[in-house]
Order: C-alpha cells, then structure tokens, then sequence
C-alpha cells in the first residue's frame, strides 16, 4: 500500500502538525482550550484528548496488543500541558517505528479489534494512514474552533510541512516567487483577517 520513505514522511509530518499545533494553543488567552464549543467532544481539549486517545488505540494494533480503552472519547489528559507531553510520547513512538520498518511489514495484514468489539484486518501500512488522516481530521476540527475565539490558527498543510523540512521541495529549477502572507498570519496572537470573521 504504501513504502518506507512515504510511512517516514507521514509519521514525521503528523509529528510536525501536532507540535504546530500544540505551541500555538499555548499561546492562546486562559480557558479557550477547555471553553466549551459545538462539536462532538465539546471543546479543543476533549478533541485533541480524541487525536491522542485514537492514536494510542492503533499503536497497541500494531504492536498486537490490548489497549485497554472502551471508548475513544475519554479525556485522559484535561490538562494542556500534560496532553502535549503525551502526545510528543506517541507521536515519537509512530516516527520510530515507522524507521524500523519495511515495505514488506507495511504490507502485513494484522487482526485487530475495535473498541465497539467488531474486528477488523489491515495493513500495517493502511493502519498508518488511518491514523495520520484521522489527526489531520480532527486537527481541522480545533482549527475551526479558533475561528470562534476570535484567533488565527496554524497552517500544518502538508506543503508547509515540506516547504520547511525538504531541501527538494524547490528542486526542479523553478523561478523563485515572492513569499506568501501566510507566515504573517502563523501566530495565534496575530489578528485574524477580515476574510475569517
């Protein structure tokens, strides 16, 4: 399904985001990540709590484990601070195990079982992108909510991503254009664009 460059790319790449994503909250007024919103887990908080909560469930699949969770939307870590230790933990454990394997280990199929008990095979590669997909899912979901605050929210798109990581993303000789205003807008204490209100 997928190969050992794309499964490091996309594991670092999930690293990247939530980091982004993570200093940026920090920098937003007290109580708006636990302020209570619309949306199936109520707030920043308990989405982010979700993203780590998942994460952790699809590690336990690959490494052929328990994990011990009845739901995915329990909040384990209400705290910011706490939360972001966590998830620097998985995220660290899915760039390291995506290192150490093969095209021939993304390509095994592993039973599983979801938390609702239905059970389920895939790939190991597939499991991957399940999870790098669901983060940015749910990423989109916390962005949304900035727009609440009022408050400009990181941009993690996946060219960012590789426009400041990969000494390739200009390679092929194209002539070099005058910089976007996207890193005028990077900040969650920038104001945020009339076109977002």
């Amino acid at each position: 399904m997928i190969n050992v460059r794309t499964a490091r790319m996309l594991a670092d790449y999930k690293q990247w985001a939530n980091q982004r994503l993570f200093d940026n909250l920090a920098l937003l007024p007290p109580g708006e990540v636990e302020k209570e919103r619309a949306g199936v887990f109520k707030n920043m908080i308990g989405t982010l709590n979700h993203i780590y909560v998942v994460d952790r469930i699809w590690q336990a699949h690959l490494e052929g484990r328990g994990h011990g969770f009845k739901t995915s939307h329990d909040l384990v870590h209400p705290e910011l601070a706490v939360l972001r230790l966590a998830q620097q933990d998985v995220d660290r454990w899915y760039c390291n195990w995506s290192v150490r394997q093969t095209d021939a280990s993304l390509d095994k199929p592993l039973r599983f079982t979801f938390v609702s008990g239905e059970s389920g095979t895939m790939s190991a590669g597939a499991m991957l992108l399940h999870v790098v997909n669901h983060a940015s899912y749910h990423r989109g979901w916390v962005i949304q909510m900035y727009f609440e605050i009022p408050a400009m929210p990181p941009m993690t798109d996946l060219p960012i991503y590789l426009r400041e990581t990969d000494p390739h993303f200009n390679a092929l000789n194209a002539p070099a254009v005058a910089p976007t205003c996207a890193p005028l807008f990077a900040s969650a204490t920038n104001v945020l664009p009339d076109r977002y209100r």
